[in-house]
C-alpha cells in the first residue's frame, strides 16, 4: 500500500508541475490584449476547472504526505479530525447518542460523489458507529484487522456500545 501512495504522491507533484505551466500560459493569454471574445469565453471556462482540478490534485497531494486523522475519546464524547498540517474539521458525538460502533468496511456507491474520495484515502472508513439516524465512518486506511483491534480499544476505553455482530 506504501508503494502506491508514493507513487500517487509522486506522479501529483508532477502532475501539478505541468498543471502550473497550464496555468501561467492561460493567465499570460488572458492578460493579453489580442484574445478574440470567444477564445476568452472557453478559455475563462478552462481556468476555472483546471483549478478546480489543481486545488484537487494539491489536497490529495499534501493528504499523503501530511494527512492524519485523529481519534480523540472523552468521557462523554468522541471527536474525529481530519487534518493537514495542523488544520482539519473536528466532528464530535455525544457517546450517549453513540450506537453499535463496529468494523465496517466502506460499501462503495458509485451514485454517491464521496465514494471516489476513498480511493485517494480521504472519505470513508473502516469502523462505524450509528448516531441518531446516520451512519458516521472514520479510520480510513485500516484493514480489517486493524479496524477490530481499534473498535476493542474504544471500547475498553470508552462508554461506547459495540456491535453484536
Amino acid at each position: 500500500q506504501w508503494g502506491v501512495q508514493y507513487f500517487i504522491t509522486l506522479f501529483l507533484g508532477l502532475w501539478l508541475c505541468g498543471w502550473a505551466v497550464g496555468v501561467v500560459f492561460v493567465a499570460t493569454q488572458f492578460l493579453s490584449d489580442d484574445m478574440p471574445s470567444e477564445v476568452f469565453l472557453f478559455g475563462a471556462v478552462w481556468l476555472v476547472a483546471w483549478m478546480g482540478g489543481g486545488a484537487f490534485a494539491l489536497l490529495i497531494c499534501c493528504w499523503s504526505l501530511a494527512g492524519k486523522e485523529r481519534i480523540l475519546l472523552g468521557s462523554d464524547r468522541i471527536a474525529l479530525k481530519r487534518e493537514i498540517f495542523g488544520w482539519g474539521r473536528t466532528r464530535e458525538y455525544e457517546l450517549v447518542h453513540v450506537r453499535s460502533l463496529r468494523a465496517s468496511q466502506s460499501p462503495y456507491n458509485p451514485a454517491d460523489f464521496r465514494s471516489g474520495f476513498r480511493f485517494w484515502g480521504i472519505g470513508g472508513g473502516s469502523i462505524a458507529f450509528d448516531h441518531g439516524s446516520k451512519t458516521i465512518r472514520f479510520a480510513a486506511g485500516l484493514d480489517e484487522a486493524e479496524a477490530q483491534s481499534l473498535v476493542a480499544r474504544l471500547v475498553d476505553r470508552g462508554n461506547i456500545a459495540a456491535s453484536a455482530t
